[in-house]
């Protein structure tokens, strides 16, 4: 469970066993979901409302109250493995000034803006990370806690950006798929009718010994994850090298 490994893991030094950072990493989980989650949905709700169509706004979607965000199964999965999804925010196409722009723009919104919120949030990890504090200071569980915040907000967001974007109902990638698809055929109503079911049987793979490692999810959002945080993080320690 990701919550019970972040009670138990220093995520600074690596170290496994009960610790008062355990805390911290869990508030800091909290704090990062919750921006990861309401900020990408916000931002689908903007761009259909740039191109037109205020039906997010009519429904509240545009608001900062995460309840109006939370999707109780992409919840669960969020506090169980780490990932998971929001409640789709509603948009009718026949309002937006140009369809087809519209729709793609309105897909990938919310996921280039978990792309942009990993790339701020890697600064902050390489700048706190610089900062040489006592062990066990008030000071140090500040600096611990700002650096802890930054690396899973960076994390959460890169693969909430992820998984998002596979094409899996009712996720990003599916919404950016029709727009090129079209819906009423074979493949899609397939895609439609057991998305679920493939999440799950994903998601199970995760967890049986000696197969786990080569999952999709784990290749795919660990691996790629990785090397894009990389990217991110070395980036900013060129910015700031020194």
């Amino acid at each position: 469970m990701y919550i019970y490994r972040l009670l138990r893991t220093n995520l600074i030094t690596g170290q496994v066993g009960w610790c008062r950072e355990g805390l911290l990493n869990v508030l800091a989980f909290v704090v990062a979901l919750l921006t990861a989650l309401i900020l990408h949905e916000i931002a689908h709700g903007l761009v259909a409302l740039w191109n037109g169509d205020k039906t997010a706004k009519m429904y509240g979607r545009l608001s900062l109250n995460p309840l109006k965000h939370f999707d109780l199964i992409g919840l669960a999965m969020m506090v169980l493995v780490g990932f998971g999804w929001a409640k789709p925010v509603p948009v009718d196409p026949r309002n937006f000034k140009n369809r087809k722009l519209g729709c793609i723009t309105v897909s990938i919104a919310g996921v280039v803006t978990n792309l942009i919120l990993a790339f701020l949030f890697s600064m902050g990890t390489v700048l706190f990370g610089k900062i040489a504090v006592v062990p066990n200071s008030s000071m140090y569980y500040f600096v611990y806690f700002c650096e802890v915040l930054c690396a899973v907000t960076a994390q959460l967001n890169v693969s909430f950006a992820l998984f998002n974007i596979l094409p899996l109902y009712p996720l990003d990638g599916y919404r950016l798929l029709s727009c090129f698809v079209n819906e009423r055929n074979n493949f899609m109503s397939f895609i439609r009718r057991y998305s679920l079911y493939i999440l799950l049987v994903f998601i199970l793979l995760n967890y049986i010994p000696y197969v786990s490692i080569y999952s999709p999810l784990n290749l795919y959002i660990g691996e790629l994850g990785n090397i894009i945080l990389s990217g991110f993080t070395g980036f900013w320690r060129l910015i700031f090298r020194g």
